[in-house]
């Protein structure tokens, strides 16, 4: 089984980062040899070996592992020591193909790094918003919730008791029952996105950031195999002792392989595997109010309307996440093919650094699809979830919450009838707030966040 950043690394971020800028002070040693033998070259033997000693060779021991860019780098750095004694040639070749290639490297290089960085900060920013800020937000509005029911309902019994001003307690009970019931709606789609999201990002977001990190490190290597294979053909000269000296180099720079280039680092950085959180309903939150269940959508006489509205609002979410997935699949063949295409009119091997920008903007399109792809999960399972309720409730009438005919026996049935009328126009009266205005609508987390306010 091949090793990979994405399946051994998850969790080595700072040896990754640490990697990173380890070979952009390798490759700007590089650059700076290379143009330095390209004004060597124009000197005799003495200036090319004052410049072979100016060489930092420890640049490449920075890091613990063993790298054939590395060796390479160190036997090509000896065998120029060799050459101390044949004056300066070839140098306008020298610059204007693997230094000026080598150049475009080092920018493209330093753009997957800050890609890299930018990307893994956002997926973890976004994994701890969902998984722990907004469930915390939700619970602690959740607790507040059921305090603020039990109150109103101590308050509605006791009104009950002295037949005073029941009408105005009990509203205030169905106020404070409703907003607890929405919000735990909102708590268990938060939870189910949450559980989801968390897979997502250790089963694929992560993974193929990390595998799209080492793809473009190989592309990488690829491409400064190809600058050492030019710069080892353009330097050769003819002479048996030199033709030599650099067969030595040649060899050493096609061992370089970059599926394997970093088998070693991944064994010295290899990071344990990641055991997944589980996210549950937290049960601490039912202690004080039996009539919710976990993990269930509470449909009733004060939820079924937000309900519908709800997952229309999921609904819409979910068509507007699967049309821009789709818009960005389509960008992701076409610029494959362009890349396909390009990479058959090089004619040289150095040639293949001009794809590296490109193919850096494909792999940051392939990681917004995967961020697409876990919406579309979340959204979809969301909508599932709300669909199943109002499916298995479909020309039902929703089930009051509370029996306030056993709870105001000394009512008479007209008073009943009257109140009941009341809480039928208040509940229309907050559907219709609900649904306007549409402008405050943009998103379902606006969306609940307005319920809440209305209720």
């Amino acid at each position: 089984m091949k090793m990979g950043f994405g399946s051994d690394l998850k969790n080595s971020h700072d040896a990754l980062l640490k990697l990173q800028d380890w070979e952009l002070r390798l490759l700007e040693t590089v650059k700076k040899f290379m143009a330095l033998r390209i004004k060597s070259d124009k000197e005799y033997a003495s200036t090319l070996q004052n410049l072979c000693n100016q060489i930092d060779k420890e640049s490449t021991a920075h890091m613990n592992y063993v790298s054939n860019v590395s060796q390479t780098w160190l036997l090509m750095i000896q065998q120029t020591e060799q050459l101390s004694k044949i004056m300066k040639t070839h140098a306008e070749d020298l610059n204007s193909g693997p230094l000026h290639r080598l150049t475009m490297m080092i920018k493209d290089k330093q753009q997957v790094k800050k890609s890299y960085m930018g990307v893994h900060q956002q997926i973890e920013a976004d994994m701890f918003k969902v998984t722990k800020t907004e469930l915390e937000k939700l619970k602690t509005s959740y607790r507040q919730l059921i305090k603020e029911m039990n109150y109103a309902k101590e308050k509605y019994k006791e009104a009950l008791a002295k037949g005073k001003e029941t009408e105005k307690a009990k509203d205030r009970y169905d106020k404070a029952t409703m907003k607890l019931h929405v919000l735990h709606n909102q708590y268990v789609l938060a939870l189910k996105g949450a559980q989801l999201h968390q897979h997502q990002y250790y089963d694929t977001t992560l993974p193929q950031l990390l595998d799209s990190l080492q793809k473009m490190q190989e592309e990488m290597i690829n491409a400064l195999k190809s600058i050492f294979d030019e710069y080892s053909q353009i330097t050769s000269l003819v002479t048996e002792e030199i033709v030599n000296v650099h067969k030595e180099i040649q060899t050493s720079v096609e061992q370089i392989d970059p599926s394997t280039e970093y088998n070693n680092f991944i064994d010295v950085y290899r990071s344990p595997a990641i055991e997944e959180q589980e996210i549950e309903f937290d049960a601490s939150l039912l202690e004080e109010n039996e009539s919710l269940q976990a993990n269930e959508i509470m449909w009733n006489n004060l939820t079924a309307e937000s309900l519908q509205i709800m997952l229309k609002t999921v609904e819409e979410e979910l068509i507007q996440t699967q049309q821009m997935l789709l818009n960005k699949e389509e960008v992701v063949l076409e610029l494959e093919k362009s890349i396909e295409e390009s990479s058959k009119t090089c004619e040289k091997k150095s040639d293949i650094v001009l794809l590296l920008s490109q193919k850096q903007a494909l792999e940051e399109l392939k990681q917004s699809v995967q961020q697409l792809r876990c919406a579309e999960s979340k959204f979809t399972a969301q909508k599932e979830l709300l669909e199943q309720k109002v499916q298995e409730n479909e020309g039902k009438e929703p089930p009051p919450v509370f029996n306030y005919e056993e709870d105001a026996r000394s009512v008479t049935s007209m008073e009943r009838k009257e109140k009941l009328s009341k809480f039928e126009s208040l509940r229309h009266s907050i559907a219709g707030m609900i649904r306007s205005p549409k402008s405050m609508l943009g998103s379902s987390s606006a969306l609940f966040y307005m319920l809440g306010i209305l209720i």
